[in-house]
């Protein structure tokens, strides 16, 4: 049997494509890639359900890398086989070969190589492979290893970005509007139109803003995204609801837009999702100034939200290879050139990490002192 060690990462993405698992269904993969890490005898590996655990090192402090192993359904629009990898001009196309199976390969090809080399951290350095990250129940593998280990003293999230490393993500609360009218035939009751009531605090809605600003995602963005209203067309609408999709900052939290809201719009306001928080790291962190450092790229933000949101009270950069537009879509590809260099430029963050971690503590600084992380 081929070990690990003696692929490429190009071949390990292809490997890991072909399994399809989709949220829900990463068991034969997981199986099969404890199976062959252990059979390397590099890394000490731990599982919790379909959550993996590798470890390199012990003690303090303790470096955590993650990224997830399940995949959004394929594409009916995918061109051939979306779970059998092909490679042309210079990518490789399947189901998560960017969204983060790319991501998931070069993380455990960097943290295997190091091993092999004989590199011995100051400290710890992990890979969390989980489960269910492109869904939003309760299954969420980072969400449940959080119940059960340590809190790591910093972490790098795999997912696409081009290699640029991510300071700040903004989160995601869902609200719903509802406003009530008078039921009746539309010919006859004169009373409230629930669905004018809407428009009414709507337009309001419009006029609302949070002056915060956080300087890599920017300020709280509001947006309705679906409206209902009324049971037919002729007769009065008694109820009109409207969902909000609400992207957070961390100098705005949530419970500052839910009042600021009711209060502006006098209406029934209920929470339907408030589990994604906006989250930032200190740019001063060594794990921010490491991964700036290494990729010579400046820190930025992202719109989107990942399992960082669960690592939230961690000095955290979300880096990864591939583009997120590419997350996704019908024929999902990655770039070979990014993919192959992602292995070393984890490598050399984890190395500067642990060394600014040190020098730290050898200036007579706390070494996990940092700015709280919101």
């Amino acid at each position: 049997m081929t070990q690990l060690t003696e692929i490429s990462v190009i071949e390990l993405l292809k490997k890991l494509i072909r399994f399809p698992s989709v949220s829900t269904r990463e068991k034969e993969l997981v199986d099969w890639l404890e199976e062959q890490v252990t059979a390397t005898g590099l890394l000490e590996v731990e599982r919790h359900q379909d959550n993996l655990i590798f470890h390199l090192g012990s003690g303090r402090p303790w470096l955590l890398m993650n990224s997830h192993s399940d995949v959004v359904p394929p594409s009916a629009r995918h061109v051939g086989d979306p779970y059998d990898p092909t490679e042309n001009n210079g990518r490789i196309y399947g189901r998560g070969s960017t969204d983060a199976k790319g991501s998931v390969s070069s993380m455990l090809m960097a943290l295997l190589e190091l091993a092999r080399s004989g590199y011995k951290p100051e400290g710890r350095v992990s890979l969390a492979v989980t489960v269910c990250e492109e869904t939003a129940g309760d299954n969420n593998g980072m969400e449940r290893l959080r119940n059960i280990i340590e809190r790591p003293d910093a972490a790098l999230i795999g997912e696409p970005t081009m290699l640029h490393p991510c300071a700040a993500q903004k989160g995601l609360l869902i609200l719903k509007l509802d406003t009530e009218g008078e039921a009746g035939h539309a010919a006859r009751v004169t009373g409230p139109n629930a669905i004018y009531e809407m428009a009414s605090r709507l337009e309001v809605l419009k006029t609302l803003s949070f002056p915060e600003e956080n300087p890599f995602i920017g300020k709280t963005r509001i947006t309705p995204t679906t409206i209902e209203g009324g049971t037919a067309r002729n007769a009065h609408p008694d109820s009109c609801s409207v969902y909000l999709d609400i992207r957070t900052i961390p100098e705005v939290s949530n419970d500052m837009i839910i009042e600021r809201l009711r209060k502006s719009l006098d209406l029934t306001l209920s929470v339907h999702s408030d589990r994604f928080i906006s989250t930032s790291t200190d740019t001063e962190h060594p794990v921010a100034r490491a991964a700036a450092e290494v990729t010579g790229n400046p820190l930025f933000g992202s719109p989107t939200t990942s399992d960082w949101v669960f690592l939230a009270d961690v000095p955290t950069i979300k880096i990864g290879p591939g583009n997120s537009s590419d997350s996704h879509t019908a024929n999902e590809s990655i770039s070979v050139e990014q993919l192959e260099m992602a292995v070393p430029t984890y490598q050399q963050i984890i190395r500067t990490y642990f060394k600014k971690m040190h020098d730290r503590e050898a200036e007579g600084v706390n070494p996990f002192a940092t700015k709280k992380n919101s």
